[in-house]
């Protein structure tokens, strides 16, 4: 955790871990299928953080089928636990339901063209895969970082009227938004022992 003090020593914002990671995750899940994305999940853990039901094998195979036929974009969403989880989204490639020790296989990510150019914010305009996976790739990053607990929030003085402030995806950036957000909270501890030190010197 880090806190920084106004100039009175009075009043303190700290940054440290998000006490509500499943809330940043439902919000980027939300986010997903609002724009029109559907999830098929045979790995009961992904199915879970997609906010779905786990599908059989007969199923995602059917929605594979029906993506292909209908032209839709479809992606898998490559994830599994290694020293915590790993969470990706990427370009189908042939698929398996066959578990590795370390990675949750029988995942995939379906979504039409023209949700999928609504999603990017160009609505009507032909959009291409690869720009999809761009933009599905800081979903991603937000879903892993939720997923094991390792987004940060910002904790404003009891005189802010919005007292908390996340999620953010390092401690970096939410440094970076206390320096902006409240520019007179810049000190820390050492900074007033320093002064008291010299004080009593």
């Amino acid at each position: 955790m880090l806190t920084f003090f106004n100039r009175s020593h009075s009043e303190s914002v700290t940054v440290d871990y998000c006490d509500f990671p499943e809330d940043a995750l439902q919000e980027s899940v939300e986010c997903l299928t609002s724009s029109g994305f559907k999830f098929y999940s045979f790995h009961p853990s992904v199915a879970n953080w997609m906010q779905v039901d786990a599908s059989s094998v007969e199923k995602i195979r059917n929605r594979i089928r029906h993506a292909r036929k209908n032209g839709l974009f479809l992606f898998e969403i490559n994830c599994g636990s290694h020293s915590g989880y790993w969470f990706r989204f990427q370009s189908f490639s042939g698929f398996t339901f066959m578990d590795k020790w370390d990675s949750f296989k029988g995942n995939i990510a379906v979504v039409s063209q023209k949700d999928a150019a609504a999603f990017l914010g160009k609505p009507g305009e032909a959009v291409t895969e690869e720009e999809v996976l761009k933009r599905l790739k800081m979903e991603a990053e937000i879903i892993e970082k939720a997923i094991n607990g390792d987004l940060f929030e910002v904790c404003g003085p009891e005189s802010d009227d919005f007292g908390r402030h996340g999620w953010f995806l390092d401690e970096e950036e939410a440094v970076k938004f206390v320096l902006e957000e409240y520019p007179d909270f810049k000190y820390k501890d050492e900074d007033f022992r320093t002064i008291y030190e010299l004080k009593t010197a």
